[in-house]
């Protein structure tokens, strides 16, 4: 009998499971839905997904590509799609237009319902839904697929979709604020960017209660951390949390392993890794702090990994010249980089900043430590629950939106570092234990 499967049909075939996720994404969502893939393709289940509107919004040929090649792999077998609005009809569009259009205002559109038509395959039914993010779309996508297809949903959130503490959301609504007004420029386009945002903000604020209805219309929602449920306070009767439920896979800790041994000697630099162009990931604190590290270490420089165009490194030299007087050969944009990459960059810096306002288990800091560099990052729950017991011994926590803070604690960890600092590596779940776990959760909603 296949694994986590006990219904009356499980010897006559392998449970269907349809498959809601960003494919395209390049964040810690992603990463957990491919691991969770892998492993139902690896026990045998059968794989289908539905192309959902995020799809439209990076609708660019390498984008499609990259999803086929993720298909072919995992025996993935699309089995409908949606569409929204049909903004590019309005007018010709290169694709890099069309992505600003889908995504400025594609969203705001859907959010609404406005002339969205789902296509779906006949007579297939699947045993299961499961979608791997908390974004409103996927939330009520999973909703509409439930009753179009009498199947059981389960969603995960990898992030909390709303916050019980006005004070987050308003650290949040703060960093992001700023990131748009030192980070904007002056065209019609970015403006208009920058108020559909806001006002997009401003819906999803106002709708906590629909968002608080379709969790509960799910058969079973599932949090990757404590730290979701913390940052939800109340939380639907349909709720699991994991504890938790991401971690590293077995190809990264034995690549973490040879990384360590490569015995990488620490450079001059300090690093931020995690979506610069993401507001809640701090990026613009990281910039500020690390004005005041410049002025205590004249030779040290950030290593800023991440996808960013050549229009987003234009805007941060920019605001590093107008508003922080560093010189632009003081923060080197790495671009994407693969994780043999990225592992190298981590173990050869003097320590990670990492001021984001917005996880629930982040990859970058669990990596980090494994790879015994120090982080000094903001006191948000994700981080107190997992790595409070560890401060001081790797990791730094200050309160969010701190920044001041956050840079007196990165100059004593330098400072520290010249003495051999020591870095504690955390306790970390096995990848089999948790996938255990979740296809025991999935088997749950199947009987």
């Amino acid at each position: 009998m296949i694994a986590g499967f006990n219904n009356k049909e499980s010897y006559s075939r392998p449970p269907r499971l349809l498959v809601l996720a960003n494919l395209l994404g390049r964040g810690g969502g992603t990463v957990k839905a491919l691991q969770s893939i892998d492993y139902y393709h690896r026990i045998g289940y059968q794989l289908t997904t539905f192309l959902d509107y995020l799809s439209y919004v990076w609708s660019v040929e390498e984008g499609f590509n990259d999803v086929m090649a993720i298909y072919r792999r995992y025996n993935i077998v699309p089995i409908g799609y949606e569409k929204p609005v049909s903004l590019v009809r309005i007018v010709k569009l290169s694709p890099k237009s069309r992505r600003r259009l889908y995504s400025n205002v594609g969203e705001l559109l859907y959010y609404h319902g406005l002339s969205k038509k789902v296509f779906l395959a006949k007579s297939y039914k699947p045993d299961v839904i499961i979608s791997f993010h908390e974004d409103f779309p996927y939330l009520r996508l999973a909703y509409e697929l439930k009753a179009m297809l009498s199947a059981p949903v389960i969603s995960f959130l990898q992030s909390p979709p709303f916050y019980e503490k006005n004070s987050r959301m308003r650290n949040i609504e703060k960093t992001c604020r700023l990131h748009r007004i030192m980070l904007s420029a002056s065209s019609w386009h970015d403006s208009i960017s920058v108020y559909l945002k806001g006002l997009l903000g401003n819906i999803r604020r106002e709708d906590r209660r629909e968002i608080e209805a379709l969790l509960k219309s799910l058969d079973m929602v599932i949090t990757i951390s404590k730290a979701v449920a913390v940052e939800m306070g109340r939380t639907p009767n349909n709720l699991v949390c994991m504890d938790p439920g991401v971690t590293l896979d077995d190809n990264a800790l034995n690549l973490i392993i040879k990384t360590r041994a490569l015995n990488i000697s620490r450079g001059d630099y300090v690093a931020f890794v995690g979506r610069p162009i993401d507001c809640r990931k701090g990026f613009i604190e990281a910039l500020i702090a690390f004005k005041y590290l410049s002025r205590e270490f004249p030779t040290l420089r950030l290593f800023v990994a991440g996808t960013v165009s050549s229009e987003f490194k234009r805007r941060v030299y920019r605001f590093l010249k107008e508003f922080l007087s560093i010189d632009e050969s003081r923060v080197v944009f790495t671009g994407f980089l693969n994780r043999e990459d990225l592992y190298r960059l981590i173990r050869g810096a003097r320590l990670v900043l990492y001021p984001s306002h917005a996880d629930a288990f982040p990859f970058t800091v669990l990596e980090s430590l494994m790879l015994e560099t120090p982080v000094v990052a903001y006191r948000i729950p994700a981080l107190e629950i997992y790595y409070g017991d560890v401060e001081k011994r790797g990791i730094w926590l200050v309160n969010e939106g701190d920044i001041g803070g956050l840079a007196k604690a990165a100059i004593e960890v330098l400072e520290l570092e010249k003495k051999n600092l020591e870095v504690k590596h955390p306790r970390i779940r096995s990848w089999n234990d948790i996938m255990k776990e979740e296809v025991e959760l999935i088997s749950r909603v199947l009987r």
